[in-house]
């Protein structure tokens, strides 16, 4: 006859022990908060430059539109433009090189927010978000919006002169607040780069290593819960 087994002491139950205090072994986290803000940033600069139509301001001359942007050449060119002296071919062809540096900038800055905010471990994600590759892409085609941006303004410019309104017209081009939205794009994606490239991370022997402890805790708990089931008090009787 068999006696109903007794309370069991706490933590001495069939099922997995559990580690107090969490894991032991450290784990580097790919995630980079640091990084993925000023990418977000970036991100915005860039879709809201792209949607805003003032890119270039033109004075002086015979083009009756005071603010010249890409969304003037996406799709649709009004032939007026063309008409007013506004823009000539060369410019047109600029302005939508413009745009497809913008949505490519878009593109590789959203690439990085992502790497930056869900942190793969794949080796070669792992190495692009490390080594900030689709930041410093960000940057270079940012920089690349801004030459064609003052070879587009240095074409309108002398398209101006050559038609002004007035004799004696004071003839000038500056840049509006796409222009600045892009630079603000390239100096938030310098930033993420910094905090990407600044960062500590351990080295592959390391890495091994801590994954090596895991591996070893992880069998460790897997042979503490089968040697305690091994050892489990029989079941009551009963007549």
């Amino acid at each position: 006859m068999y006696a109903p087994p007794g309370p069991a002491a706490p933590g001495s139950g069939p099922g997995p022990r559990r580690r107090r205090g969490g894991s032991a072994v450290p784990k580097q986290p790919e995630r980079s908060l640091a990084s993925a803000l000023p990418g977000a940033l970036s991100i915005t600069a860039l879709c809201t430059a792209l949607a805003e139509p003032a890119w270039l301001r033109v004075h002086g001359g015979t083009c009756p539109r005071q603010e010249l942007g890409v969304a003037d050449v996406l799709g649709y060119t009004d032939p007026k433009l063309l008409e007013d002296f506004c823009v000539n071919s060369q410019t047109v062809l600029l302005l939508r090189v413009i745009a497809a540096f913008c949505f490519l900038g878009i593109l590789c800055s959203l690439t990085a927010f992502l790497l930056d905010v869900f942190g793969p471990k794949h080796p070669a994600l792992k190495i692009t978000r490390r080594y900030a590759f689709a930041h410093i892409l960000t940057v270079l085609q940012c920089a690349t919006v801004i030459g064609f941006c003052y070879w587009a303004s240095e074409l309108i410019l002398s398209l101006q002169q050559q038609h002004k309104k007035y004799h004696g017209s004071l003839i000038y081009v500056t840049f509006a607040i796409s222009f600045y939205l892009v630079a603000g794009a390239g100096g938030a994606s310098i930033l993420a780069t910094a905090a990407n490239l600044l960062r500590h991370y351990p080295t592959e022997e390391e890495e091994q290593a801590l994954e090596l402890l895991s591996e070893m805790e992880d069998s460790s708990e897997t042979f503490t819960a089968d040697y305690a089931n091994q050892f489990q008090p029989p079941p009551a009787y009963t007549p």
